[in-house]
């Protein structure tokens, strides 16, 4: 029997007991649609001999939109239930709407659809504030490329929709408002129970997870499956059988008869974690998607530079969810092929202060040396500091005291320091992706000698590029004296990061994709300029588009002979600064098409959307010229997969940012200041002029160093450093 703080066999005598059981898959098998899925005699039987269990409070927790789950409450008037994962509840003979309809999901169902009519026996299930999409019934080889043109899809789509997000499930992918989900359905069952009521929630599906994170100390929580898994669960039954038999011994036990012996089949539900702590973990504020199969779109740069060290060491990559509940914080881990992914959930507030806040709005622009755009909140500043100090708690329950740590990126920067305070004793290195500002800027944040301080804390810090070195080392020496600055020579070390330049390569070559529609045929003879970036005020897009009108009004003989395609990848659309440039970008764009366009040409093309990478690796291959100018970057791939992916005996030409982090070991690059318009105007007339040989004598070298400078060769250098 699995000890709990309650053993779940007392349940049969607590004072008042909150039942909530899921449906589907839990009290009645899954059936191909959920229409199909029907409660027997017996299942109703149990239901009505529920609803009269006194000092209990029982609810159906249905993920079902609320005309599936009608029949219920006319069946079983006393029982209390929730559609929809607790959007819609029942009780005392009404429904109640817990949050408003979402009408944006119309635009993604529409996509969906489109989507699901390509795989015969896909289903799309509209709901108030969700809508899912089902492939059970799709034939099992073609399961991950509907999977994966649905991430697709939705990801993009809910960068533009911060108050919704998107949630794996059994074969099937919902979007939905981050509001809606079972966690609070079980809140509003407490609610209707009288105070210090325990709650027993029985569910089999990974939306049943949030049942399980809103548990309290004394409560339990149920897996109905047929293996044991990662869950938050402590118990577990193999299935809708086991779930009756065991419902019907806490009837009859709470109504005191002479009853069977206790069932045999509740069993402990979490897998057993091996007993060998993990050599390493690697933390990030966001926990990557894990790689499935062939399914590779999310598996690039950084996650794919770390899967050997993390498979060989038997790893963990250990980040925030994505979710905000009440209280939060609780570890999940979920074992994969490759590593295991470890996760857990921000409490509330957490993603307001703390993400959208402090890193984004005050440490983004700080270290990008936008002084201008920064702002300091003294609650924000506290909210970093707790979540920093959570992630080195869940560290530490990760891997133990000993385990080697990388930690990533500037929203984890007292991350080490937490870790020493807490007993820490095995190596910690930290990587910074971004910029590092000079003394100046970086001192005009009111914390900033504490920070750089708990920089130092870490056995190892890396940055890109040797500017971003002399940096860190006048800012040292600035706040914290020649002391500080011995510390920094001691552990900073500069090891740029890459791509995998051959899988690039490979793409380029593979014929171009349906995604790209009729875009040959609308370029036809006219050179390619191109831009791919992230939507956000560091990349320079703005100051690249007038760079662009200036080369058409200066050089007029470009006119109808170069078209520009700008990428824009969606992001960060719940900052405000965000979405004013998105306005600013359109409008620019408008601008210069309504001022030079003519019937057969658009000068510029917009594209406020993401591709994978085949289709990137193609665009890049058509592009005479690479455009990649952003005013501050701490790397920027982009430029390395424009050069890996370039025809080798017709290349085009990189016009790079000289304040790009790449641009140190890419000076052959056309290298050009995006504050200056006539500037990049020149250089751009140039590269689209540039002779042949020219052209090859610089790709050569730009080569070597993309391939010489790669993801694994990165992660590999610093590990060995770290280690060593």
């Amino acid at each position: 029997m699995c000890s709990v703080n309650v053993e779940w066999t007392q349940l049969a005598a607590v004072g008042h007991l909150v039942i909530a059981l899921d449906l589907d898959g839990t009290l009645i098998p899954f059936a191909a649609t959920p229409e199909e899925a029907r409660i027997d005699g017996d299942t109703a039987a149990l239901l009505e001999a529920l609803s009269e269990l006194p000092a209990a409070t029982v609810g159906i927790v249905s993920g079902r939109p609320r005309d599936l789950v009608d029949d219920l409450v006319t069946r079983f008037p006393r029982l209390s239930v929730a559609a929809e994962h607790g959007v819609w509840r029942f009780t005392n003979g009404a429904w109640t709407a817990a949050l408003p309809p979402v009408v944006q999901l119309d635009e993604i169902a529409q996509s969906l659809s489109a989507l699901a009519q390509r795989h015969p026996g896909a289903l799309i299930e509209r709901k108030s504030c969700s809508v899912c999409l089902h492939w059970r019934r799709v034939g099992g080889e073609h399961h991950d490329e509907i999977a994966q043109a649905a991430e697709v899809l939705v990801d993009e789509w809910l960068e533009t929709q911060p108050h919704l997000e998107r949630l794996p499930a059994i074969e099937a992918l919902e979007v939905r408002h981050r509001a809606a989900h079972k966690g609070g359905a079980v809140g509003w069952l407490r609610g209707l129970a009288p105070a210090g009521a325990r709650v027993l929630a029985i569910g089999d599906d990974l939306t049943d997870e949030d049942m399980f994170v809103s548990l309290r100390e004394h409560d339990v929580g149920m897996l109905v499956a047929a293996e044991p898994r990662r869950t938050q669960a402590v118990l577990r039954l193999p299935g809708p059988p086991a779930v009756h038999r065991f419902l019907r011994w806490l009837i009859d036990a709470r109504a005191r008869q002479p009853t069977a012996a206790v069932p045999d089949d509740v069993v402990p539900a979490r897998a057993p974690r091996s007993s060998a702590a993990p050599r390493l973990i690697v933390a990030s504020n966001r926990l990557p998607a894990a790689p499935t199969g062939d399914r590779t779109r999310e598996v690039g740069g950084l996650v794919s530079a770390l899967i050997p060290a993390l498979s060989e060491a038997g790893g963990i990559w250990l980040g925030w969810s994505g979710a905000e509940r009440d209280p939060g914080l609780r570890l999940r881990v979920e074992d994969g092929e490759a590593f295991s992914r470890a996760q857990f959930d921000y409490p509330p507030s957490w993603r307001e202060k703390f993400y959208i806040g402090f890193c984004n709005q005050s440490l983004w622009p700080l270290l990008h040396a936008m002084p201008g755009r920064v702002r300091y909140h003294d609650d924000e500043w506290r909210v970093y500091t707790e979540a920093n100090r959570a992630y080195a708690a869940q560290l530490l329950e990760a891997g133990g005291p000993e385990t080697d740590i990388w930690v990533q990126d500037f929203h984890l920067m007292l991350v080490g320091r937490e870790l020493r305070r807490a007993g820490h004793r095995g190596r910690i290195g930290f990587f910074l992706h971004v910029p590092f500002p000079p003394l100046d800027i970086f001192e005009t944040m009111p914390w900033a000698a504490e920070v750089m301080s708990a920089l130092l804390d870490y056995d190892r810090f890396g940055v890109h590029t040797q500017r971003w070195a002399g940096n860190v080392l006048a800012t040292a020496r600035g706040l914290l004296g020649v002391e500080g600055e011995a510390r920094a020579k001691e552990r900073l070390r500069v090891v740029p990061v890459g791509i995998d330049p051959d899988r690039f390569a490979e793409a380029a070559l593979r014929p171009p994709s349906a995604e790209l529609g009729q875009f040959d045929r609308l370029l036809g003879e006219r050179k390619l300029i191109l831009g791919v970036d992230r939507l956000d005020y560091s990349k320079g897009i703005p100051e690249r588009l007038e760079a662009f009108a200036r080369l058409l009004e200066v050089y007029p003989q470009w006119r109808n002979k170069v078209s520009f395609v700008q990428v824009s990848v969606p992001t960060r659309s719940e900052v405000p600064e965000y979405a004013e440039l998105r306005t600013r970008v359109e409008t620019l764009v408008g601008r210069i098409n309504g001022t030079y366009g003519e019937a057969d040409w658009v000068p510029v093309r917009y594209l406020y959307r993401s591709y994978d990478q085949d289709t990137l690796a193609h665009l890049y291959r058509e592009a005479a010229v690479g455009l990649v100018t952003p005013l501050r970057d701490g790397m920027n791939l982009v430029a390395k997969e424009y050069i890996a992916a370039q025809d080798p005996t017709n290349p085009g030409v990189l016009v790079m940012s000289k304040f790009c982090g790449a641009a140190e070991r890419m000076p052959l690059a056309v290298l050009t200041n995006p504050y200056h318009a006539d500037g990049v105007a020149a250089d751009l007339h140039a590269a689209l002029e540039m002779p042949l040989l020219d052209r090859l004598s610089r790709y050569e070298l730009l080569r070597a160093t993309v391939w010489q400078d790669t993801a694994s060769a990165w992660a590999q250098t610093f590990l060995a450093d770290l280690r060593g």
